[in-house]
C-alpha cells in the first residue's frame, strides 16, 4: 500500500476515462485530500469541487454504497422524477452531486446516510442537501461499525501543515483520560478490530513499513495476528461529527 501514498494524491479526480464501460485500474490506496487548516472555522458549503472525502453536516448512521448507475430522488416515496447519475458519462450527470466519499473514476461514491424508510435511504449530498436513494439490492448500506471494521486498514488523519502530526492519540482504553500507547516511528497503519461508539480498537500493522511486505494487497485481518509484537489500543475515530481517521477501502 505504501508505494503509492504520494502518487495517489496527484491523481486528478476529474480525469475519468471516456469509455464508460471500462473501469480504471485498481488504486493502491485511497488517500483523502486534506482541507486547508485556515478554512476549518468557516461553515462548509458546496462550491462545485469535490475531493476524495468531503465534509458532511452529519455522519449519520452509516454509508450507502451506490452502483455505477444510480437514481437520486427528492422524496422518500420515490414518486418524483429521479436524477439519473452515471459515473462514466464524462461527469455530465455528476454535476451538483458530491458524496461523502467521491472518486467516480474508480467507481466510488459513498453517501452519508442519516435515516431510512422501508423504501429509501435518506442521504446527504453537497454537505447538507437531503436526497433519497432506493433500498434496492444494488444499493449497499453499511453501518459505521461495518464500514470501518471491513476496511483494508485505517490511520489517524494528520494536520494539514508540513509537520504531518497525527490527530488524536492511541490509548489503552476508549477514553480521552486513558493512558497512551507508544507507536513505532515511521508511517503508520492500523487494523480496525472493533468499533465501540466513537472509538475503534486497533492493532498496529507491523508489516506496513516493510520494504517487501508479504501481505501487500490483502485485508489486514488476513495477517494482523502474525505480528510478533502485538500493539493494540483505542483510537477516537469520530468527534463532534468529524471523522478523525483515514479509511482505506481498497488494497
Amino acid at each position: 500500500m505504501k508505494n503509492l501514498i504520494v502518487a495517489v494524491l496527484a491523481v486528478s479526480l476529474f480525469s475519468c476515462a471516456d469509455n464508460k464501460n471500462k473501469i480504471g485500474p485498481i488504486k493502491k490506496e485511497i488517500i483523502p485530500v486534506r482541507k486547508d487548516s485556515s478554512t476549518t472555522t468557516l461553515i462548509p458549503h458546496f462550491d462545485g469541487r469535490c475531493n476524495i472525502d468531503n465534509d458532511v453536516s452529519s455522519l449519520g448512521i452509516g454509508m450507502v454504497i451506490v452502483p455505477l448507475k444510480f437514481s437520486l430522488y427528492d422524496d422518500s416515496l420515490l414518486k418524483g422524477e429521479p436524477q439519473l447519475v452515471d459515473m462514466y458519462e464524462k461527469y455530465d450527470s455528476l454535476n451538483n452531486v458530491c458524496s461523502c466519499v467521491f472518486d467516480p473514476e474508480y467507481g466510488l461514491m459513498h453517501f452519508a446516510c442519516t435515516g431510512k424508510t422501508d423504501r429509501a435511504y435518506r442521504v446527504l449530498i453537497n454537505y447538507s442537501q437531503v436526497k433519497w436513494l432506493p433500498r434496492e439490492k444494488d444499493y449497499q448500506f453499511k453501518t459505521w461499525e461495518q464500514y470501518v471494521e471491513s476496511s483494508f486498514g485505517i490511520r489517524r488523519k494528520t494536520t494539514s501543515d508540513s509537520t504531518r502530526t497525527p490527530i488524536g492519540l492511541v490509548r489503552k482504553d476508549p477514553s480521552d483520560l486513558a493512558d497512551t500507547v507508544s507507536i513505532p516511528a515511521g508511517k503508520e497503519m492500523f487494523c480496525a478490530m472493533q468499533v465501540k461508539g466513537d472509538w475503534v480498537k486497533v492493532q498496529y500493522d507491523c508489516f506496513y513499513n516493510s520494504d517487501n511486505n508479504p501481505y501487500e494487497g490483502q485485508p489486514c485481518r488476513n495477517y494482523i495476528n502474525k505480528c510478533a509484537n502485538s500493539i493494540t489500543g483505542w483510537l477516537r475515530w469520530r468527534q463532534d461529527n468529524k471523522q478523525l481517521i483515514d479509511i482505506f477501502l481498497m488494497p
